[in-house]
């Protein structure tokens, strides 16, 4: 592990809903690489998570020494892989600019309220001073039963406690009124309409026009059905003025996390389509399966894939952009963790920004990998793929010298960790 971070696994396994196979890292070497990380699709379910069984089997860092305000633990939705890696390393770095410690615990693997507070029990030691959650299951019982401690939420969307327009707040509405609570970054758009008015946009703007919708359950990822409803209203719209309207191919392909049948291929108008939407983990769940479709004959050699997440094994990211494959991906960008990061160590610190007056969910900014040269950026020179906090797009400095909420909000919703940023540095 980078850094210095110490981790003791126990009994760790895969979440069944979510099972990957070990991947080559970035930067070509031994280690697992592999992320499927779905932007926007969190809930009171299922966030992604590759977590140790049951959330009891948690795994535990070490700190890294050389800090004495304390640790925060992250209750991480991932294990393993790209995303994992950079974030770990970058939590620790910025925690570290702010004085304290970091370390890592994994969380129920299907975001069980109960595991997650298991999670928490089982990584709980005297100098835990916060917590940073990737998971909304069980924030209510966690902050209950650590009342002293404060929490943020990274790469979630809160919405045990957000709930949505039409609800005004989910389950544990109630933790919105815990001074404690600090808000969360959502993993991309909380609104899951605005993500498939992006999806539609990538649609149009490659110039598809037959394309199909594929994503996972609506009781895991209640905003996918929003997602899907507005990609299609989008495309609607567009097709009133368009000269050549586009086809969505039949109703959403729902996955209950396993991958893509290639008998779908084999349904009416599934074998020449343009492009693949995938709502989901795409590269995970669809592309082995289009691949294979595709050299047996059952796929268009020209269908496209358009998804979110990131995979970093090579032959994958090998097809992605231009005429690839793998024609657009959006993820989040890995700094979004040293936004939750800074407010609990300003909270901790008993100086958090003034004009902070409650909390809130916030969204992430796109990092859109959509061509030959963004990939190249992300392999050479990304703190995602390298791993390496000095390629990091927001320094861990900058976090401690931000002087308001304002300004915090700011800095992570500014274009300075998009892709344009890495492509200009």
């Amino acid at each position: 592990m980078k850094s210095g971070i110490l981790k003791k696994v126990t009994a760790m396994t895969l979440a069944s809903a979510m099972a990957l196979t070990s991947l080559t890292a970035c930067s070509g070497g031994s280690d697992p690489g592999s992320d499927t990380s779905a932007p926007a699709q969190s809930g009171d379910s299922q966030d992604a998570s590759e977590a140790a069984q049951d959330g009891s089997e948690a795994a535990d860092a070490g700190t890294s020494g050389g800090t004495d305000g304390g640790t925060i633990m992250w209750l991480s939705n991932l294990s393993s892989g790209a995303q994992y890696e950079a974030a770990l390393a970058y939590g620790e770095a910025v925690a570290n600019a702010f004085g304290f410690d970091f370390a890592v615990v994994y969380a129920d693997s299907f975001n069980d309220p109960n595991g997650n507070l298991t999670a928490v029990q089982n990584g709980m030691t005297s100098d835990i001073v916060g917590i940073v959650a990737s998971q909304d299951g069980g924030i209510q019982n966690i902050l209950d039963e650590y009342p002293d401690l404060y929490v943020a939420g990274y790469n979630t969307d809160m919405n045990a406690i957000y709930g949505n327009e039409e609800s005004g707040g989910g389950t544990a509405a109630a933790v919105m009124d815990y001074e404690n609570f600090l808000g969360t970054i959502a993993d991309g758009y909380y609104d899951g309409a605005k993500a498939g008015e992006q999806y539609a946009q990538a649609v149009i703007d490659k110039g598809y026009k037959r394309v199909a919708v594929i994503g996972f359950p609506s009781y895991a990822y209640p905003t996918t059905p929003v997602a899907d409803a507005a990609f299609r209203e989008t495309i609607e719209e567009y097709n009133q003025t368009a000269d050549e309207p586009i086809e969505v191919v039949g109703d959403m392909k729902v996955l209950e996390f396993a991958p893509l049948e290639e008998s779908w291929f084999l349904e009416e108008g599934n074998s020449d389509l343009d492009a693949i939407v995938a709502i989901c983990a795409g590269t995970t769940f669809v592309y082995p399966t289009m691949k294979s479709a595709q050299a047996n004959g059952t796929c268009s050699a020209d269908t496209k894939l358009i998804t979110s997440g990131f995979d970093s094994e090579e032959s994958i990211m090998d097809d992605i952009g231009d005429d690839k494959a793998i024609s657009y991906l959006s993820i989040s960008p890995v700094e979004d963790i040293g936004y939750a990061v800074a407010l609990v160590a300003k909270a901790v610190k008993g100086e958090l920004y003034s004009d902070y007056t409650a909390n809130e969910r916030i969204e992430s900014i796109q990092f859109t990998i959509d061509s030959a040269e963004d990939i190249a950026a992300v392999r050479e020179k990304s703190l995602l793929c390298t791993v390496d906090v000095n390629n990091a797009l927001i320094t861990p400095q900058e976090w401690v010298d931000v002087a308001s909420y304002a300004d915090l909000k700011a800095l992570i919703q500014s274009d300075q960790s998009s892709m344009d940023a890495l492509l200009n540095k």
